[in-house]
C-alpha cells in the first residue's frame, strides 16, 4: 500500500508538471521584488549576477496542496508523501526590468512556452527556466506569458491565500533551539566539515566523531545538469546518503532547500532549526518553502527561529562541543541594501575553540557581512563559506578587519564565458584577508562518488580538495 501511494504521488507531481509545460493556465508571482524595488533609481543595465524566482501555482496544484495540508499525520505520511518545488526562474540580465514589475507582488495569469514558440497574445514575454523537482530536477528553457488584461478571479485569490496562509507557523523559544541541538550533538567534537560540489547552492556538513549536523541541503539551479551527467548523479549519491543528527537551515531560498527532493525520509525525521518564513519586513513566503515547513511540521521536525528579535543579542543557541569546542548559532539583523530581506535575517554557523584562537570558521549562508554580528567580525576567521556565493555586497566589515585567515570557499557555478560567477570586487577583496580563496566548482577531483569538493579538517586546521 505504502509503495502503491508513492506511486500515486510521484504520477500527480509529473502530471501537474506536464500540463504546465503544455500551457496549462498559470498564477504566477514574484516571490522577492527587492531587486525590482532597489532598482527603480539606477539605470536598467543588465545584471548577470542576479537571479529571481516567480512563484507558480496552478488550480491541480492548490487542490493538492490543501489535501495536503488538511491531511492528518498519520503514521504512513512520511511514507506517502514527499515535498515537491516549482518555479520559474529568472535572470536581470536577459529580462528588461519593467516587464518583470508587470508581475510584481500580485498575482498575474500566465502561460509557459517552452523554446521560441510565436506568441499570439497580448502579453509580456519574459525569458526563463522551468525548474521543477519531484526527484529527479528538471529545467526547461522558454518564456513567460503575463497576460496584461487577465487578471485573477477573487474566487481564485480567496483561494491561494486560504490554502498558503501561515498563521499556523508557531516559532520557538531560543532555550527549545539550544535544548534541540546540543540534544542532537551530545558534546561531540567537530572532526571535519564538508562543503559539498552542488553548484551555486549551499550544502554544508560538519562532522563529528559520532553525530552530524547537515547546514543546508541545496542545489545548483542555474546549471541545468543532465540526469545521466556524472557530476550530476554524484551530487544525488552525496545527498541520498547524508545521515545527520540534525538539520539547520539557513534560509528557505530554493537553492539552499532543494535538496530535499533527493534526501532520504530518515532526514525528515530529524529536527530541522530554521528561521521563521517570514518577518516584519517580509511579509511573503514562497509557496515551495511554505510546502516543505508545513510536511516538516506535520511530522514534528520543525523548530523556527523568531526573525523578529525581541532582544538585542543575536545569538540564537551555543551548542557545547568536545575539547572547549563550541558551535554558535546566529541570526543575521540589519539592512544590506543589495541583499534581501530573507537573506539578511539568514541562520549562520560559527565553530570555535576557546583555547585557540587559530580554530575559527564560519559558515554564513547566505547572511551578508553588514548583518553578520561585530563580534563575530573582529576575530580572525580561518575558514569561511562566503556569504551568497560571492556576489555583490557592502564589503565594509570585510574591508575594515585585519582577517589573515587561511580560506575563503566559494559555492558558485561558471558562467558561459567559463568565468566564475561572482562578483569580481567580492572576490578580490577575500584575497586581501585569506591566504587562498577556492570555488567548489574547481574541485579537480572527477572520481569522486561522495562529490564533496572541500573538506576543512578541523582537528588539523586545514582544507584539501576531495
Amino acid at each position: 500500500m505504502i509503495k502503491n501511494n508513492q506511486i500515486m504521488h510521484e504520477k500527480k507531481c509529473h502530471t501537474i508538471f506536464n500540463d504546465i509545460k503544455n500551457g496549462a493556465i498559470l498564477y504566477v508571482r514574484i516571490e522577492d521584488t527587492f531587486f525590482l524595488e532597489a532598482k527603480k533609481s539606477y539605470s536598467d543595465e543588465p545584471d548577470n549576477t542576479k537571479y529571481m524566482r516567480v512563484s507558480i501555482l496552478t488550480d491541480a496544484i492548490i487542490d493538492y496542496d490543501l489535501k495536503m495540508f488538511k491531511s492528518e499525520r498519520g503514521t504512513d505520511f512520511l511514507e506517502n508523501y514527499r515535498p515537491y518545488f516549482i518555479s520559474f526562474v529568472v535572470s536581470l540580465g536577459t529580462n528588461k526590468l519593467d516587464d518583470l514589475r508587470v508581475i510584481g507582488d500580485s498575482w498575474c495569469s500566465a502561460k509557459f512556452i517552452k523554446g521560441d514558440k510565436p506568441i499570439m497574445y497580448e502579453s509580456v514575454t519574459i525569458k526563463g527556466y522551468l525548474e521543477m523537482s519531484a526527484s529527479p530536477i528538471s529545467y526547461l528553457n522558454g518564456r513567460l506569458l503575463v497576460f496584461k488584461d487577465k487578471s485573477i478571479d477573487a474566487s481564485i485569490l480567496k483561494r491561494i491565500n486560504e490554502t498558503y496562509n501561515l498563521p499556523n507557523f508557531q516559532c520557538r523559544s531560543d532555550a527549545d533551539i539550544n535544548r534541540v541541538l546540543n540534544e542532537a550533538w551530545k558534546g561531540d567534537f567537530p572532526v571535519t566539515i564538508d562543503i559539498y560540489n552542488i553548484g551555486h547552492g549551499n550544502a554544508d556538513y560538519i562532522r563529528g566523531e559520532k553525530y552530524r549536523i547537515l547546514y543546508d541541503i541545496g542545489y545548483n539551479y542555474r546549471s541545468m545538469p543532465s540526469y545521466h551527467n556524472a557530476k550530476y548523479l554524484r551530487a544525488v549519491n552525496a545527498i541520498r546518503h547524508l545521515k545527520p543528527s540534525c538539520v539547520i537551515l539557513s534560509h528557505w531560498d530554493l537553492d539552499h532547500i532543494i535538496g530535499c527532493a533527493y534526501a532520504e525520509k530518515d532526514i525528515f525525521t530529524k529536527k530541522c532549526i530554521a528561521p521563521n518564513l517570514t518577518s516584519n519586513l517580509d511579509k511573503n513566503a514562497s509557496k515551495n518553502s511554505i510546502r516543505l515547513a508545513a510536511y516538516l511540521q506535520k511530522l514534528g521536525s520543525l523548530y523556527l527561529v523568531d526573525r523578529n528579535r525581541r532582544i538585542t543579542s543575536q545569538l540564537i543557541a551555543t551548542i557545547t562541543g568536545g575539547n572547549g569546542t563550541k558551535i554558535k548559532l546566529w541570526l543575521g539583523t540589519g539592512r544590506d541594501g543589495t541583499i534581501t530581506i530573507r537573506n539578511t535575517e539568514g541562520l549562520m554557523i560559527e565553530i570555535i575553540d576557546e583555547k585557540d584562537l587559530y580554530s575559527h570558521i564560519l559558515l554564513s549562508g547566505d547572511v551578508p557581512y553588514a548583518c553578520m554580528p561585530d563580534l563575530v567580525m573582529q576575530k580572525t576567521i580561518n575558514f569561511m563559506h562566503v556569504p551568497h556565493h560571492c556576489s555583490k555586497m557592502n564589503l565594509a566589515k570585510l574591508n575594515n578587519s585585519s582577517n589573515q585567515g587561511e580560506c575563503a570557499i566559494i559555492s558558485t557555478n561558471r558562467n558561459a564565458d567559463r568565468q566564475l560567477n561572482c562578483d569580481i570586487g567580492h572576490f578580490n577583496e577575500l584575497f586581501r584577508n585569506f591566504h587562498d580563496v577556492i570555488s567548489t566548482m574547481d574541485n579537480g577531483c572527477r572520481d569522486d562518488e561522495a562529490n564533496l569538493s572541500v573538506q576543512i579538517k578541523y582537528r588539523y586546521k586545514n582544507f584539501c580538495f576531495r
